[in-house]
Parts: structure tokens; C-alpha cells; sequence
């Protein structure tokens, strides 16, 4: 079945940035009959005018009440029956509704509230997958300028928000007075913070594990490495390539399994110094991960697969490929796209 024969339609959040605008141009790729509307706080957002899909401009999950209550309404005047968010703030806004919702009707791919806190606090996860027994970066989760006395991971070392996108708020601190002076302005700027040994390696060091998984239950699993970021140092990735590596793959998934049960859409981040030796954790991004679009282009849509995984497991039969891995050879750069805007209508802004 097509999935305009599964779903009245589908929110995709996010469309500004690329875990959204992949996820959109995937779906309408699919079924270009099947009912999308694109959505972001930007008004201005790249996505919102992609053709064959309709617009809408949110409140910001920060302020989660006006969200949800934006997003139930939308849903219902648009007919819409499944809501895919592009953002950790939007899924974190939709998790506490989630199952409530879906009683109701409607489809929420994210996992309980205290899962999806592994995708949104670095701590809280690389505790988790230290008790695990994963291999983990040597971390340090001062509480105040004392504990940086504890600090064994010598230098140059990383500081990072214990909350955060990208790379906002990470730092190299190169020695002890660097590191009390950045720890004290990131925390004051970001709050919370955690100190790590610097793991060696450029961009195409750090690989993504990205999967799908029905309440626990994994339904399919990709791997791409960065081959360039903006900036260099680590954040947005500009290029990337599939790969092939079990061992990789197994790692990234035995740390979703350490702090699930996921649901939905989940991306594990590591980083691999040099071939055969260990892979470090970075995060978890409980959401499409940016080079989604990656695996569309290797023979492997996966938010085609989420959806028909929402309309049931048997709507997943003969779509997902038999080889290993289930995706061809692939590489992708990012570029810019000039979108030329419509005319402002009267009480547009």
C-alpha cells in the first residue's frame, strides 16, 4: 500500500534544519499523494516552501503549552493523523501527550519522557553508558569551580553544555587556567557542564548510528561518517558518506538499548580515533538524524519506513532491503538553494 493509503497525512516539524527538511523531501519523494504539511518557528525556514507541501509557523516548544495546544489544532483542522518532530525541544514538548494523543488517534514516534532524557542530557547518558561498561571519554561533572581540582583527563580537553545542539558551548580548554575560565563562562552562559579528554580526529572520525525502533523492538539501522562540519571543529556536517562496519554499528546500538526502550527515531554519535580503536560516545540525538536525507539516496527511507510502521508492522513487509547493510554506496553534500518567496498577503509579516 502507498502511504497515502496508511496516513490522513503528516506534521513534519523542524524544516528549517536538516533533520526536518530531510524527513520532508523523504515523504514526498515516497508518495507525492500523500498529505504533508511542513512546520516551523521560523517564519523564514527553507523547508516551509519546498513544493508539495503545505506551511505552518509554530509557537516555540519552549513554551510548551502554546505548542502543544498549536500543534492539536493543526493536526485537526489539517486531517492530519501522524506527527514526526524535528527537534529534540519539540519531541521533548510531545513526549509527556504522546501516548495520550495516540489513544486519540494520533501517531507521536517519541519514546516516555525519562528515555528520551538520554537524548537530551550528555551527563545523564554518558553515566548511563559508563555503568554500562561503553566506552566513554574520561568525564568529570563539576558542580562548582572546586571539582575542576578532580580533573584527570589531561589537556587539551573538551568542555560542552550538559544540554545543547550542535556545537554551542564547546570549548578546548588547553590547560588547568583555561579550563577553570571556560568552565565558569560556558556554565554560566548554558548551565550545566561537562569536561571530557579530547578524543584526536577530524570530521571523518565521528559516525552516526541512526535507527528506527518500534517500542523497543529495533526495526532498522543505518551508519554514515561526517566527511566535513561547519565549523571544522565540530558541529553541522556538510558531507557524508554510508558505511560499513558491524563492529560500529553494534557499538551504537548497545548504548540505544543501555538507555531505552526507544520508540521512534534515535542517532548515536561516536568517534572512532583511527581504524581498530575503540569508538567513543558523543550523544544521542532522539530525533531524524541530519543526514537522513543520506540513507533516502542509498535505497533506505526510513521516515517512509516510520510511517508505515505507525500504521502497523505488516505495512513494513517487502520494503525494508534483505541485503547487509539494507543501503547502497552513497555520498552527499550539502549546498545552498535559492527559494524564491510568494508576495506577502495582507496580514502577513
Amino acid at each position: 500500500m502507498k502511504l497515502s493509503e496508511l496516513s490522513t497525512g503528516v506534521l513534519v516539524t523542524g524544516v528549517g534544519a536538516p533533520p526536518g527538511l530531510g524527513t520532508l523531501r523523504s515523504l514526498r519523494q515516497a508518495d507525492a499523494d500523500l498529505k504533508l504539511v511542513a512546520a516551523d518557528i521560523n517564519p523564514l525556514a527553507g523547508g516551509l516552501y519546498e513544493p508539495g507541501a503545505g506551511r505552518c509557523v509554530l509557537p516555540s516548544a519552549g513554551n510548551r503549552e502554546a505548542y502543544l495546544h498549536a500543534v492539536r489544532e493543526l493536526c485537526a483542522l489539517q486531517g492530519l493523523d501522524t506527527i514526526i518532530p524535528g527537534s529534540e525541544a519539540e519531541a521533548a514538548a510531545l513526549a509527556p501527550v504522546a501516548r495520550q494523543w495516540e489513544a486519540e488517534g494520533l501517531r507521536v514516534p517519541v519514546p516516555d519522557p525519562d528515555v528520551l532524557e538520554f537524548g537530551i542530557d550528555k551527563g545523564k547518558l554518558l553515566a548511563r553508558a559508563a555503568e554500562a561498561g561503553l566506552p566513554c571519554p574520561v568525564t568529570l561533572q563539576p558542580e562548582g569551580p572546586a571539582d575542576l581540582d578532580a580533573w584527570t583527563g589531561g589537556f587539551p580537553c573538551v568542555v560542552k553544555p550538559r544540554c545543547s545542539r550542535g556545537a554551542r558551548g564547546v570549548s578546548y580548554p588547553q590547560d588547568m587556567d583555561a579550563l577553570r575560565r571556560i568552565w565558569a563562562d560556558t556554565a554560566e552562559e548554558h548551565g550545566s557542564c561537562v569536561v571530557q579528554t579530547y578524543i584526536p580526529g577530524g570530521a571523518d572520525t565521528v559516525y552516526t548510528i541512526g535507527s528506527l525502533w518500534d517500542r523497543g523492538e529495533l526495526i532498522v539501522s543505518t551508519l554514515h561518517r561526517k566527511l566535513q562540519t561547519n565549523p571544522p571543529t565540530g558541529g553541522v556536517a556538510v558531507a557524508g558518506e554510508t558505511v560499513v562496519d558491524e563492529a560500529l554499528r553494534d557499538a551504537g546500538l548497545a548504548v540505544l538499548r543501555a538507555s531505552g526502550p526507544w520508540h521512534g527515531l534515535a542517532a548515536v554519535e561516536l568517534k572512532r580515533p583511527a581504524p581498530g580503536e575503540p569508538a567513543f560516545l558523543l550523544e544521542i540525538n532522539p530525533r531524524m538524524w541530519g543526514f537522513g536525507y543520506l540513507m533516502t539516496l542509498a535505497g533506505l527511507n526510513v521516515p517512509a519506513l516510520l510511517v508505515r510502521m505507525l500504521a502497523g508492522r505488516e505495512h513494513l513487509a517487502g520494503h525494508i532491503p534483505s541485503t547487509f547493510p539494507p543501503y547502497a554506496p552513497a555520498r552527499m553534500v550539502r549546498t545552498w538553494q535559492d527559494i524564491a518567496l510568494p508576495p506577502l498577503q495582507e496580514g502577513d509579516t
